[in-house]
């Protein structure tokens, strides 16, 4: 199991780093018949309010606003260019032109996020999410009235600019709501609806702008949006948390999750078991304590939730830790090559579908989402649930103690998928073969684009937990910048290599980027461990 494994029985303080946490508490099977219970991380306090306590029902609705919004922005962004058969037409723009919108978009998406989440980490989750969200809901109702070519970069602009807090403010959530064994499956819900949103709203949206031209696709989305908009305002609970007493913590656990026993004390097997018996509270979390009074619906519903810490750090801090901290480097490479290709898939659907031996309408182009869909949703499924099972076997195996790293270990099928299918993709197109093989090879990218992005965001959220908006505010930022010049690349790339050409080196491409996981998985530990004193004093307790 590489360097993740905890060797012996017992961590010491040397040896526990960042997101290192016994998981899994193995009861002595003589006594109590092998009985096992997940040990809550990051513990939770007393406190009613804090969002680790609060009822499934509360979770529930908090986060399905969350994934409701995330597919609502991943549509805005990407319905366009199912559009650019009819636009070039009606707006009397070039293909070259609307490439050009689509880079603009992800100038807004790099600019929103480091600009936007410092708010998040200051003020509280749910104004940013009313901000963005009634952004996007102004850019709907623009998008279907423009009539210039300045317009349209105009409002792909806002549109970036309001849709680049979903990315990592969604993963704020992630960590303010759900424990650690349940965030690969939250995750995996996350990664579904922005496939949703990706992929098969776009196939009604193109079957609606054949029909009704596309101006009404873009108000269709703007009333989905003001219904949002609304939800959000009277039910989403803000989920930053602010301690009103001292929590409760299990005994002699600190900060990071890990019981640590120190190397001069005198038997390994007795403190085994003495700690096994101290952790069993921590199977269940602490007993709520109903002397501090619960929130009123009115304070739950603030618009602002202010922490006196100083706002600029917030806006630098993301691009250090995204060059300091190896992990979240790591992340940000799989993240950002996954959506170049998905750039390049859609935009290939929409410059060359429409041509023969195609000649595909808007609906149809729209329909040749279902492929990449239903892989990025069994990958989803496959990295996020099946990640969230496979970790507590990895942990029983490594003596009840969970590291990060081994939601890795399942993805060298995935690496294989997403290779394999870029070429298909590419290769079936170029020789002209039928429609399905495209779409199968989509399906098998998807699949792999799925399962290795929702491992690695789940990865970043484990490792460093406190610095989770800056980390993700430096993964979107990377991911966007390194989308901005792939538009204006695409159509010289194919002109002067071939679908064939072109598609290959994608393929092998991506194999590569994904191999550097291999190095998280074997150093991964050890590079947590070199990085833990810059993490603490980055780290805090408020944001």
């Amino acid at each position: 199991m590489a360097d993740g494994d905890v060797s012996g029985t017992a961590l010491t303080n040397h040896d526990a780093p960042p997101g290192t946490v016994l998981l899994i508490k193995d009861n002595d099977r003589d006594e109590t018949q092998g009985r096992r219970g997940i040990v809550l991380s990051p513990f939770p306090s007393s406190d009613p309010n804090e969002p680790l306590n609060w009822s499934t029902a509360r979770k529930a609705c908090n986060f399905t606003l969350v994934l409701a919004v995330t597919c609502l922005i991943f549509t805005a962004l990407s319905i366009q260019q199912i559009f650019w058969q009819l636009m070039v037409v009606d707006l009397d723009v070039t293909y070259a032109q609307l490439n050009n919108a689509m880079s603009v978009n992800f100038v807004g998406l790099a600019m929103g996020c480091v600009f936007f989440i410092p708010f998040a980490k200051k003020f509280g989750r749910r104004p940013v999410y009313l901000i963005s969200t009634a952004l996007m809901l102004v850019t709907s109702f623009w998008g279907a009235e423009i009539k210039t070519l300045a317009e349209l970069y105009i409002t792909n602009l806002l549109q970036g600019l309001a849709g680049a807090t979903n990315e990592a403010i969604a993963q704020i959530t992630i960590a303010d709501l759900f424990f650690v064994h349940h965030r690969g499956g939250m995750n995996a819900l996350y990664m579904t609806m922005m496939m949703v949103g990706s992929f098969l709203t776009p196939m009604a949206a193109g079957a609606q702008a054949t029909r009704q031209g596309w101006r009404w696709s873009y108000r269709t989305m703007g009333i989905f949006n003001a219904v949002i908009f609304v939800l959000f305002l009277v039910f989403y609970e803000e989920s930053k948390y602010t301690p009103t007493i001292e929590g409760v913590t299990p005994p002699a656990r600190p900060v990071n999750g890990v019981h640590q026993i120190s190397g001069d004390e005198p038997s390994n097997k007795s403190l085994i078991k003495s700690a096994t018996r101290a952790e069993e509270q921590s199977v269940s979390g602490p007993p709520l304590d109903h002397t501090i009074p619960m929130k009123t619906w009115t304070q739950r519903l603030s618009l602002v939730t202010y922490t006196p810490e100083p706002i600029w750090p917030y806006f630098y801090r993301p691009i250090k830790i995204l060059f300091t901290f190896p992990a979240v480097l790591c992340c940000g490479l799989q993240y950002a090559c996954g959506v170049i290709w998905l750039t390049i898939l859609s935009s290939v659907l929409a410059l060359v579908f429409p041509l023969p031996p195609y000649e595909f309408t808007p609906e149809q182009i729209g329909y040749m989402s279902v492929g990449p869909f239903i892989g990025n949703l069994i990958g989803s499924f496959y990295g996020g649930f099946l990640g969230d099972w496979s970790i507590k076997y990895f942990s029983r195996r490594n003596s009840g103690y969970y590291e990060p790293e081994m939601r890795l270990y399942i993805l060298h099928l995935p690496a294989v998928a997403l290779c394999g299918g870029l070429i298909m993709f590419g290769v079936t197109i170029d020789r002209g073969m039928h429609w399905i093989l495209p779409s199968i090879g989509g399906a098998l990218f998807g699949f792999g684009l799925g399962s290795i992005s929702d491992a690695c965001l789940t990865l970043v959220i484990d490792s460093y937990m406190e610095i989770t908006g800056d980390a993700f505010t430096g993964v979107a930022f990377l991911r966007n910048a390194f989308s901005i010049g792939i538009p204006f690349a695409i159509s010289p790339w194919m002109e002067q290599s071939g679908l064939t050409k072109m598609f290959v080196a994608c393929g092998f491409i991506s194999l590569g980027v994904t191999m550097t996981l291999l190095g998280m998985i074997m150093y991964g530990k050890r590079i947590r461990r070199a990085t833990a004193k810059r993490y603490y004093q980055m780290s805090g307790r408020n944001g």
